[in-house]
């Protein structure tokens, strides 16, 4: 690889990685927390091609040595196409059909904890991820008789409907389907819209729903429910 090519790719990189980072784009791959290590690597690596060009220019042309055989940079100029993909196509969120369940045959006893109370509010929304926690390890019972309110996207399972969200810990690559039942008089309401539709549910978690071995999904008693837009970022963290 000449040093030409290498400069070019490493300049690439560096404003891909710059362009993904400030359209927001990355959350498609990482959480936002990343950010800022994003922006400084692409800093970083544009500013060594730049130096690296300056250098090679001041230094003028070079002869190059052959070995006596044949090479050829087409191949290498290859590694330019998934850089440049990554900066000008944004790939689609990833969704329940691609997100592995979050759920684990591993018993929750040795984490319950009491948990801080919910807002004194009518209805205090509360993230899917949260509530699902709460359910498995507060022993506070912080969301008995709480009317609380919870966005996601419906889910058709059979005869039910759930509520899901798509969780990232990381990376893209560690996606995980959280996921809430839900009964009560508005799931009829909600049965009918499109699956994959966002909506905004109000209602009430039952109480003893404790399943130390996580094998089953809870559910929530749903008094209210209305579609909403799908939020700029799909993920929750």
């Amino acid at each position: 690889m000449s040093r030409e090519t290498e400069n070019a790719l490493l300049l690439l990189v560096g404003v891909s990685t710059a362009i993904v980072t400030l359209s927001g784009a990355y959350t498609r791959y990482v959480k936002p927390a990343l950010q800022p290590w994003l922006l400084a690597s692409a800093a970083l690596l544009i500013v060594l091609a730049l130096a690296a060009i300056v250098r090679d220019v001041r230094r003028g042309p070079q002869a190059d040595v052959h070995d006596g055989h044949s090479h050829s940079s087409g191949a290498l100029w290859l590694l330019i196409v998934p850089v440049a993909l990554l900066a000008f196509v944004v790939p689609p969120a990833i969704g329940p059909q691609t997100a592995r369940p979050a759920v684990a045959e591993v018993s929750t006893d040795v984490l319950r904890r009491p948990f801080p109370p919910l807002p004194d509010e009518h209805a205090p929304e509360i993230s899917l991820p949260d509530l699902l926690i709460r359910v498995a390890q507060d022993s506070a019972g912080t969301l008995d008789n709480r009317l609380v309110s919870v966005r996601g996207f419906t889910i058709n399972d059979g005869g039910r409907t759930d509520l899901g969200r798509v969780v990232i810990l990381c990376c893209a690559a560690d996606a995980q389907l959280a996921r809430i039942a839900m009964t009560g008089p508005a799931v009829a309401a909600v049965s009918r819209i499109p699956e994959g539709s966002w909506v905004r549910v109000e209602g009430k978690v039952p109480a003893g729903q404790v399943d130390s071995s996580r094998s089953s999904i809870p559910w929530i008693e749903i008094t209210a429910a209305e579609q909403i837009e799908a939020p700029e970022n799909t993920y929750s963290y």
